[in-house]
């Protein structure tokens, strides 16, 4: 499946670039006024699904017959741009043939992010079927692309722009600028691919997203880094964060702010 390409150059140029592609309207954002921001990043001949609102954003979610593809579109109410964007090929199946490696996956992720710094990439297992999920991020995003390993198609998106979200404290909105023969392996012998990007800090955040993987690695020595992405936990932007040590799973949030971790658990993955 292919993603549509003036989809995508919109995309790649608010990702790459940092240029906002998108009309601003009057300070009250209302729900059609986001569809019309949506709809400028899936290709054209998509139709609208739904929308529903969260406490500052429209969630719009759409879907193209050509591509077979559903989106959703998050868009900040405040900065009038999209925090987020996920699609889902509607026959999202992995294979149980592996022709791809993790070099060629990591290739289908720059073909369309080319400053893409990759964090992990690596094979798993779902509903009996392979795929390769791939985690990135660059100066403006983090994102996760699930691939099919024998076509290289790409199954799942998800997308954070993270110089598009915008803080709310105290009641004073701080805004920032503005899309396959099978055997199990052993947890333990997955080994994740890691680039050490430079440090990449998202506005509103006081700490980088490296200050937030060496917090996280501190509390769980000798694990590796396995996601790290920001989001917001009740208005709250957080870092959530996975590491994991052979079969034992590390997971936290860590506040971009402060630093501090909340919500530390402990999986045995078996």
């Amino acid at each position: 499946m292919k993603f549509g390409k003036k989809a995508f150059g919109l995309i790649a140029a608010t990702m790459a670039l940092g240029i906002g592609t998108t009309q601003v309207f009057a300070a009250t954002l209302t729900a059609e006024q986001a569809k019309n921001i949506a709809s400028q990043y899936v290709p054209a001949g998509s139709v609208h699904l739904a929308t529903e609102q969260d406490w500052n954003k429209y969630e719009i979610k759409m879907f193209n017959e050509s591509t077979g593809t559903f989106y959703e579109i998050d868009i900040n109410k405040t900065t009038q741009q999209p925090i987020s964007f996920d699609s889902e090929a509607r026959y999202s199946y992995g294979s149980t043939q592996v022709t791809l490696s993790v070099e060629d996956a990591k290739n289908v992720v720059l073909k369309e992010i080319p400053d893409a710094q990759f964090i992990t990439a690596y094979l798993e297992w779902d509903d009996g079927l392979q795929e390769y999920k791939v985690t990135f991020y660059n100066s403006k995003i983090t994102g996760e692309y699930k691939i099919n390993p024998q076509s290289g198609a790409v199954l799942d998106r998800d997308i954070k722009f993270t110089s598009n979200m915008a803080v709310q404290q105290s009641n004073v909105q701080t805004t920032l600028p503005a899309q396959t023969a099978v055997t199990t392996p052993a947890p333990a012998t997955v080994t994740p691919v890691v680039t050490a990007p430079a440090a990449s800090t998202p506005q509103g955040a006081a700490i980088s997203i490296e200050k937030a993987k060496q917090i996280a690695q501190s509390k769980a020595p000798g694990a590796t880094l396995w996601k790290i992405h920001p989001d917001y936990d009740h208005g709250r932007l957080i870092y959530e964060v996975e590491l994991r040590n052979g079969y034992i799973e590390y997971s936290m949030d860590i506040d971009a702010t402060t630093g501090a971790i909340y919500d530390y658990e402990v999986d045995y993955d078996d």
